[in-house]
C-alpha cells in the first residue's frame, strides 16, 4: 500500500509561545471538533501592521440526512463524486487554508501580507453556524455528524482577540460557506471589536444560494442561535443578514460582496437543493445569474456605498473549452464561471473593469467607493 508523504516543514507547527512574524500557526482548540469529530484547530499569522484579517474558510455545506452522510474526501475528488462538505482537517486540507491569495503572507506584492491574519477553518458542514449532533442514519445510531462551527469560532474568536486586541483596520472576510458565515457572524465579532476605534470592512465571496429551507435548517440540524435565524426574512440569508448588520451599524462599515456570474460550484449545489442531482447545467447557471443581479440590487437598496467586485473568470479559458482532451469529458469543459477568488491566483491575475480583485479590495479598505463588473449583470 502506498503512503501519502508529505515533504519536510510541510505542515504549520503548533502555537506553543509568542508568535513570529509572518509565520503562519496551527492553535488546537481542545474543545473544538470537526463534522466528524476529530480534533479543530485555525491558524494565525503576525504581522507588523496593527491591521487584522478574521477570515472564515468555506468547504461545503450539509442541509438533511443525505447531504451530511456524504462528506467530501481525496478520493472522492479525484474520481469525480466530490461529496458536500469537508469533515475534518487532514493535513493535506492545509494548502486549502493558507498561503493562497489574500492569506500569502510571504508575498509582498500582496499589499494584506503584513497584516494580522486569522483563518478560521471549516470542516463542519454549516456555515460555521452549528452548535448540535446531528444522526443522520436511523438504522446505525453511531453515525453522527457534528454540527460545531459555531462553537469552534466562538472559541478561536477568545484567542483573536487575545494575540490582536485592538486592530487599527478589521477586515472581516469569507468564500463560500464562509461568506455566508462572515455575513452572519461579523456582528458577533463587532461585539468584541469596536467599530467607533476600528476602521472595519466586510467582505463576502461567493455566498450566493437562494432556498426557503434555510432557515428550517439552521433551526432544526444545526442549533443555530435563534438570534441569527430570526434576521432570515427571505430565501437568502446573507442579504437579510446584511440589512440587519446596516441597520446596526451604518455606514461605520465598508459593505462588500464579490462573485462570479454563472459559478460552477454553487449553481450545483443550487442544483441539489432543489431535489435535483448535484451538477451545473446552462439553465440553472442562467437562473443563477439572474439571482445574482437580483441580490445585487438588493444590496444597493441597503446602502449606496455597497460595493461589488463580479466577474466571468474561467478555470478554462473559452477558447479552449470546446477543444478535445483525452480521457476528459467534454462536460467538464463546458463549464460556467469559477467559484471564489480571493484565495486564489485570480486574487491577483484576474481583471475587471480593468482591476483585479486584490487592488479593488485594497482601494476598498482605504476608503475608496466602487464596482468592478457590473456590465456583466446586464448579459
Amino acid at each position: 500500500m502506498s503512503v501519502l508523504k508529505l515533504p519536510a516543514g510541510y505542515r504549520a507547527p503548533v502555537l506553543r509561545e509568542r508568535p513570529r512574524f509572518n509565520k503562519w500557526y496551527r492553535v488546537p482548540l481542545k474543545e473544538g471538533i470537526t463534522g466528524d469529530g476529530c480534533p479543530y484547530h485555525f491558524y494565525i499569522s503576525k504581522g507588523h501592521l496593527r491591521n487584522l484579517i478574521i477570515f472564515f474558510a468555506g468547504g461545503g455545506v450539509a442541509w438533511d440526512s443525505f447531504s451530511a452522510a456524504h462528506p467530501t474526501d481525496a478520493k472522492g475528488v479525484l474520481t469525480g463524486d466530490p461529496g458536500f462538505y469537508w469533515a475534518n482537517l487532514r493535513p493535506f486540507t492545509e494548502f486549502m487554508n493558507i498561503n493562497q491569495g489574500i492569506t500569502e503572507n510571504h508575498n509582498i506584492l500582496n499589499h494584506f501580507h503584513d497584516w494580522n491574519i486569522a483563518v478560521i477553518t471549516y470542516a463542519t458542514g454549516d456555515f460555521h453556524l452549528g452548535k448540535s449532533e446531528f444522526r443522520y442514519d436511523e438504522n446505525d445510531p453511531e453515525k453522527v455528524m457534528h454540527f460545531n462551527g459555531y462553537r469552534n469560532f466562538s472559541l478561536a474568536l477568545d484567542i483573536i482577540k487575545h494575540y490582536f486586541p485592538e486592530p487599527e483596520n478589521l477586515l472581516i472576510a469569507g468564500d463560500s460557506a464562509g461568506g455566508f458565515a462572515t455575513a452572519a457572524l461579523s456582528d458577533t465579532v463587532l461585539k468584541r471589536y469596536d467599530p467607533e476605534r476600528t476602521k472595519v470592512s466586510v467582505c463576502s465571496d461567493s455566498a450566493l444560494l437562494p432556498w426557503n429551507g434555510w432557515k428550517r435548517t439552521m433551526r432544526v440540524l444545526w442549533d443555530t442561535e435563534p438570534e441569527i435565524c430570526d434576521r432570515i426574512k427571505s430565501d437568502n440569508p446573507v442579504t437579510d443578514w446584511f440589512y440587519d448588520l446596516y441597520g446596526k451599524y451604518g455606514d461605520k462599515i465598508n459593505y462588500l460582496f464579490t462573485c462570479s456570474c454563472r459559478d460552477e460550484v454553487l449553481t450545483a449545489y443550487w442544483n441539489a437543493l432543489k431535489g435535483k442531482d448535484y451538477g451545473s447545467d446552462e439553465e440553472i447557471r442562467k437562473g443563477f445569474h439572474e439571482a445574482l443581479k437580483q441580490m445585487v440590487f438588493d444590496m444597493m437598496d441597503i446602502t449606496g456605498k455597497f460595493c461589488f467586485y463580479i466577474n466571468d473568470f474561467r478555470l478554462i479559458p473559452e477558447a479552449e473549452i470546446h477543444i478535445p482532451v483525452k480521457n476528459i469529458p467534454l462536460k467538464l469543459w463546458d463549464s460556467g464561471t469559477v467559484h471564489t477568488c480571493i484565495r486564489n491566483p485570480l486574487f491577483y491575475s484576474g481583471k475587471m473593469d480593468g482591476v483585479n480583485m486584490h487592488d479593488w479590495l485594497w482601494d476598498m479598505i482605504r476608503g475608496e467607493h466602487y464596482s468592478a463588473g457590473m456590465g456583466l449583470l446586464s448579459t
